[in-house]
């Protein structure tokens, strides 16, 4: 019996390559072994009602073409259900599927989906609100907001914005578990993935798979500091500069004192800064 896949497109993702998708899923998806339809996402959220309802009318893949914070929208509903979630990465970063491994060229990735195979990964609850990647309080919160509104996507332009809103940044303090607090912090990031996208890892040694997450808290540094960062997060050493702090656990409760804050590159508000973060093991079903 074939396999049904829902194909869901953000057309206003990344930089043009979801314009080829249909012609590419028509081409390299293996008829034989699937049946499948596609339809664009039209708005913020519409992603995650569209794969609701896939998920209950037991459709076996859900297929996003997206970003990291289209990933959210559809793998956040199809958590402790049936259907799998599958990437196709057309988004500015794509960290949640560079960290699974998965290819960027649109080709190998469908030809990868005829195999149908299938891992389960955690997934992570801050306060009533879903994660699959990097969320996090801080500047990536505030480059996350000003990304969101800018004019321009891809990898020139984060950076851009990184150098230009850094000069006049001031840190944040953010209070764990009601007793240690952390101040002068240039963000603190809940890791369960190891990267905000385009190669620059935040957590390398990350697991997604463990069961638990990691709670990283960089110290605001000077402007040769952050530069350094910058070098370190691409070359996957971050985690061992003297501004960095990691803490590995499966739960925690941290009190922030702002509420804009990014979860999988999606910036929000949190209307309570009280924050309870648990790992939701095993909760989300992936085409690998």
């Amino acid at each position: 019996m074939k396999k049904s896949i829902r194909f869901i497109i953000n057309p206003i993702s990344g930089i043009g390559k979801k314009n080829i998708l249909p012609g590419l899923i028509q081409k390299y998806l293996d008829h034989t072994a699937f049946t499948y339809d596609i339809i664009m996402s039209e708005h913020r959220g519409h992603a995650r009602q569209l794969s609701k309802n896939a998920a209950d009318e037991g459709i076996d893949i859900v297929c996003v073409a997206g970003g990291d914070g289209s990933v959210n929208e559809v793998g956040t509903a199809l958590i402790d259900t049936k259907t799998a979630l599958a990437i196709l990465p057309t988004g500015s970063g794509n960290g949640i599927a560079r960290h699974l491994g998965m290819s960027l060229k649109l080709k190998k990735v469908i030809k990868r989906i005829n195999k149908f195979e299938l891992d389960t990964i955690d997934t992570i609850t801050l306060n009533s609100r879903k994660a699959i990647g990097v969320s996090g309080f801080g500047f990536d919160a505030l480059i996350a907001k000003r990304f969101d509104d800018y004019h321009t996507r891809g990898f020139f332009s984060y950076i851009k914005l990184v150098l230009k809103e850094f000069r006049h940044y001031q840190g944040i303090s953010v209070v764990l578990n009601g007793k240690t607090e952390y101040s002068n912090l240039l963000f603190c990031s809940i890791a369960n993935t190891s990267q905000f996208g385009n190669g620059f890892y935040i957590s390398p040694e990350t697991d997604i798979k463990d069961g638990q997450f990691e709670i990283v808290f960089v110290k605001l540094p000077p402007i040769i500091g952050f530069v350094g960062l910058l070098f370190a997060s691409v070359r996957g050493t971050v985690h061992k500069s003297k501004y960095v702090t990691l803490i590995k656990t499966s739960e925690a409760k941290i009190e922030v004192k702002q509420s804009v804050a990014h979860i999988d590159g999606e910036p929000i508000d949190f209307k309570d800064l009280s924050i309870n973060l648990n790992c939701n093991p095993s909760s989300l079903s992936v085409v690998l």
